[in-house]
């Protein structure tokens, strides 16, 4: 790549991480302020909880076919679409809330509304990285945009949302829609290199051409033995990790007897940890391989759940909190660009959605039953027991072949 290049190259990027960037925080700013606004038209804990569900609930009903439809398109064109409707969204909701016309049905309407947009988006950001990065800046790149996402998503965005409700409740909203318009214009900048690659004429529905295009994925994936893996150590690794932070709260207010703002601290350590590890991934990975990097991580979740499982120290807690929050988002990095760089360019989105419908689900698996473990066998039962899949998950990614390009 020349100079001239590279500099245009990292200039989108940056334009690029930026739009990212205001997505998930405002994503962060809503999720804060929606069990809020719920809060003031009903008393019922379910009916508030159902609010982050039906968030949720898009995931599994047409998360895998999510990459069949980025796949057809123009990544920045359905990344525009999606925030515009999502922009149109929130700013009513806004407008409803400001105007005393609120009710819990326009809220889950609304939750699931943005719940779709953020699983299509998802998806496509993570197939439009490699359309502006070359191969070998694909671990940096990565990793700026998961520590942009810990930011925004986990750190920022909740508590600005949460502060902004105190105000009035109709500003977090209001904010989420103003940014979602700023990012809009950042991705119209992007240059035009986000098409997608030619198809044959289709005589076959939308439909079933869809279908078609979701088994022809599915059928590479099992093919794939790299990122088969990586798909099924996903599931294990995220069914510890929700399992965890299911029971993270009764874990500090009850075995560590601390308070509910002591929980918000730790899972800021959590944040931070995974930001650090999000920005100094790269380097660490061209050191030690991919294989090596996403086998360590695991190795290290599995290490401080084992420690978390056998302490009562706020001290060990918040150590064992930053070492796994770093290890997860390295996990993450890694795990991104290994599909990134061995998925074919026209299926990635396939590829992706799949990855992240597997482990959207698995979490929300883990979360029941690390409830229902906790329930039987007490708060450590399931920060024990998860440290099973964990190491199962380290040993298959340990087994792959690592001469296997691109895990070398």
């Amino acid at each position: 790549m020349s100079m001239s290049a590279a500099g245009l190259s990292r200039a989108a990027f940056s334009r690029y991480w930026l739009s990212a960037f205001l997505a998930d925080f405002g994503d962060g700013v809503r999720l804060a302020a929606f069990p809020l606004l719920a809060l003031q038209v009903t008393n019922s804990p379910a009916a508030v909880a159902a609010v982050t569900a039906v968030q949720g609930l898009p995931w599994i009903l047409i998360g895998l076919g999510a990459g069949a439809i980025v796949d057809r398109h123009d990544l920045r064109a359905t990344m525009v679409m999606v925030d515009v409707i999502r922009a149109v969204v929130i700013a009513a909701l806004a407008l409803a809330v400001a105007g005393g016309a609120l009710s819990l049905p326009l809220i889950y309407l609304t939750a699931f509304a943005t719940g779709v947009g953020a699983l299509v988006r998802d998806t496509a950001a993570a197939t439009a990285v490699p359309r502006l990065v070359g191969e070998d800046e694909l671990e940096r790149a990565n990793g700026r945009l998961v520590a942009g996402r810990l930011v925004g998503d986990e750190l920022a965005g909740p508590a600005v949302g949460g502060w902004l409700f105190g105000i009035a409740a109709a500003l977090p909203f209001a904010l989420n829609a103003g940014g979602l318009g700023l990012s809009i214009l950042l991705l119209l900048t992007l240059p035009s290199i986000f098409a997608a690659p030619r198809r044959p004429r289709e005589p076959a529905g939308l439909l079933r051409s869809t279908v078609r295009d979701l088994n022809v994925g599915l059928a590479w994936l099992r093919r794939d033995r790299l990122v088969r893996n990586l798909v099924v150590a996903v599931a294990l690794v995220a069914v510890a990790d929700g399992a965890f932070l299911a029971i993270l709260v009764l874990y500090v207010t009850q075995v560590l007897d601390q308070s509910a703002a002591v929980y918000g601290l730790l899972l800021g350590l959590g944040a931070i940890g995974g930001i650090v590890a999000g920005v100094s991934c790269a380097r660490l990975t061209s050191r030690i391989g991919a294989a090596r990097m996403l086998t360590t991580t695991v190795i290290t979740m599995a290490v401080a759940q084992l420690a978390l499982g056998l302490t009562s120290s706020m001290v060990v807690t918040s150590v064992t909190l930053v070492c796994s929050g770093g290890a997860f988002a390295a996990f993450n990095v890694t795990s991104m660009t290994v599909r990134q760089r061995r998925s074919p360019i026209d299926m990635l989105g396939r590829v992706n959605s799949t990855y992240l419908t597997v482990g959207r689900s698995a979490a929300a698996i883990g979360a029941l039953a690390g409830g229902a473990l906790a329930a039987a066998a007490g708060i450590h039962a399931p920060i024990l027991i998860g440290v099973i899949p964990l190491l199962c998950a380290a040993v298959l990614i340990a087994r792959t072949n690592p001469q296997q390009r691109p895990f070398a």
